[in-house]
């Protein structure tokens, strides 16, 4: 009788029913599972954007500190006709590169020549952990006048003192100040413990900020020719050719406040 009552039931075959309220229950439970799981990852992606990240926290801008001018360092004759700029990031490994390989051909060939005279003004980037510290530290062997020194030491022990080799930068870049020569290891390590050339990198960091410069190294070639990125020697005397042929005859000098031998630099656009 079982059978015949079944039989009796046209277009309803035996099992379809079942089939489907399982395909049914198996779809629901997929469908909240995968909602589950979305709201886990915003959870965790949220999490991820807002926590501290890993390796140290980044000197931000000290806003409290009043302001100081100063336009980097200068490095070369002041009746040159040329100036070349570069913003840098001690950290930088492309900055790294160009300082060990290419500048010491730069200083030799056409700093000491006369040809030009060449800029430095540090930009530390956000993701650089320990850039602030090297900028500080840099600016403070300049009290001394020793800040080319350090600026070819600091680049020299990159590896040593960056953010992937220690959260505690200025123990190595005391370190490293002291196989300077002439440089007053004590003055020096109170300039760097308290900070107290902190004013003095934001100040380059607004010419940076005004300049438009979005990487480094950046260099500014004559005060138009803009160009980011590692130069070979070859490539900067390129540019470096341009400048010279289009540069006006050389004027009187003007001094500043911290090169006191060269022409201030001028922004493309009013800083803010």
């Amino acid at each position: 009788m079982a059978n015949k009552r079944v039989a009796a039931q046209p277009g309803r075959k035996s099992g379809v029913v079942k089939q489907i309220k399982k395909g049914s229950t198996s779809n629901r439970a997929f469908y909240l599972l995968a909602g589950g799981l979305a709201v886990l990852g915003i959870v965790a992606l949220t999490y991820t954007s807002t926590r501290p990240k890993a390796g140290g926290v980044v000197s931000r801008v000290d806003s409290t500190l009043p302001p100081v001018q100063s336009e980097g360092y200068v490095l070369g004759n002041p009746a040159a006709k040329v100036e070349v700029v570069e913003f840098g990031d001690f950290e930088c490994p492309q900055c790294g590169r160009f300082a060990t390989l290419t500048e010491p051909d730069v200083r030799t060939r056409l700093v000491n020549n006369g040809t030009i005279r060449y800029r430095y003004i540090d930009y530390p980037l956000p993701m650089h952990p320990n850039t602030w510290n090297a900028s500080r530290a840099a600016a403070c062997a300049d009290e001394q006048g020793k800040f080319w020194e350090m600026h070819d030491a600091i680049y020299a022990n990159q590896d040593r003192w960056d953010g992937t080799a220690t959260s505690s930068p200025d123990k190595i870049l005391k370190q490293v100040a002291s196989k300077i020569a002439g440089l007053k290891t004590n003055d020096f390590d109170q300039c760097v413990d308290t900070k107290k050339t902190q004013a003095k990198i934001q100040a380059h960091l607004k010419l940076a900020e005004a300049r438009q410069v979005n990487a480094t190294p950046t260099f500014i070639f004559g005060g138009d020719q803009q160009y980011a990125g590692f130069l070979s020697y070859d490539q900067f005397k390129q540019f470096v050719d341009k400048a010279v042929a289009s540069a006006p005859a050389a004027g009187p000098v003007t001094g500043g406040d911290t090169a006191k031998r060269s022409a201030p630099l001028t922004p493309t656009k009013k800083g803010t």
